[in-house]
């Protein structure tokens, strides 16, 4: 190797590690944007407008006073009014809403998450002949929409006498969400040494104490993704409340927000605020935490 392509591949260490990667970036071959790269780029800013200029109207029109609003639904507010989330607080029940969607989530997470480990185990582990026709039968029922199953499903709730219950909110909230959950615990086992169930059943132990034990703490980190996914879907459901529950005070969270839609005149304003109010739990949790969710679902994407 030549003195000239060692000064320019090793490093200097008179450098700091800043300048030192500043210099690297410098060197590396510049390449040219093509005219498909270019286009990609333009439909991606594109997106990200469309996606992302009706939540900062919903933030910038929840500062408006009614009347501004009703005057002009997309100029900007001449002065914040701060009173509008006050106003969301003090005459709307959102405390209670968000408790009664507190409880929902909470309950439907654990039990979904718990059946959802169980079952993506059992689809690797045991393959026995049925298995396959399982996963099409899982694979189908999450095709299914939601909106056809409302009349059967209220029907079967109400002779459980569940309805305008809380539990009659989660048990079809756990129904619903548990198919998606299975494939991504199942992606999650799939990607696990087969040789460490084998070195735990050569020790000794159960096919309960393996899963437990062994199998349990390797999954905490697709647990938690599918807690994460499911927390985002249950704590934002309309549906499923909206045909179940009847009582003002077991309403959640989304559906307690048409408290503040009035039958002539509405408050657009203080409507907005309870709303960006109510998404802001879910919103906090998948900015924090949307490492774990992307790599949880792309989990055994690609085999070792």
């Amino acid at each position: 190797m030549s003195q000239a392509t060692m000064a320019v591949t090793m490093p200097d260490e008179t450098l700091t590690p800043r300048r030192q990667r500043r210099r690297e970036r410098e060197q590396l071959p510049r390449t040219r944007l093509s005219a498909g790269v270019v286009t990609v780029i333009a439909l991606l800013g594109v997106h990200l407008v469309v996606v992302l200029f009706p939540f900062v109207w919903m933030i910038y029109s929840s500062f408006k006073t009614n009347q501004q609003f009703q005057q002009s639904v997309w100029s900007l507010p001449s002065s914040l009014q701060w009173d509008n989330y006050a106003t969301a607080l003090a005459d709307g029940s959102l405390a209670l809403y968000a408790g009664n969607s507190l409880i929902v989530t909470l309950v439907s997470v654990l039990i979904t998450v718990a059946i959802a480990t169980a079952a993506g185990y059992a689809f690797v582990v045991y393959r026995t002949r049925w298995m396959p026709l399982v996963e099409i039968v899982m694979l189908v029922a999450m095709a299914i929409p939601a909106y056809i199953a409302l009349v059967p499903l209220v029907a079967i709730i109400r002779e459980m006498g569940m309805l305008d219950t809380l539990p009659g909110v989660i048990l079809p909230t756990v129904a619903f969400n548990l198919p998606i959950s299975v494939l991504i615990m199942r992606g999650f086992f799939a990607t696990v040494p087969r040789d460490l169930i084998e070195a735990a059943r050569i020790d000794g132990a159960s096919e309960l104490s393996t899963f437990a034990r062994v199998m349990v703490p390797i999954a905490k980190p697709a647990m938690f993704t599918t807690a994460i996914v499911n927390v985002i879907w249950v704590w934002n459901d309309f549906l499923f409340p909206l045909v179940i529950l009847n009582s003002p005070e077991r309403k959640t969270l989304p559906l307690g927000l048409t408290d503040f839609v009035g039958e002539r005149t509405t408050n657009y304003p203080v409507l907005l605020a309870a709303i960006l109010l109510a998404a802001l739990g879910s919103f906090l949790v998948y900015l924090v935490f949307q490492r774990h969710v992307i790599g949880g679902l792309t989990s055994g994407a690609l085999k070792q």
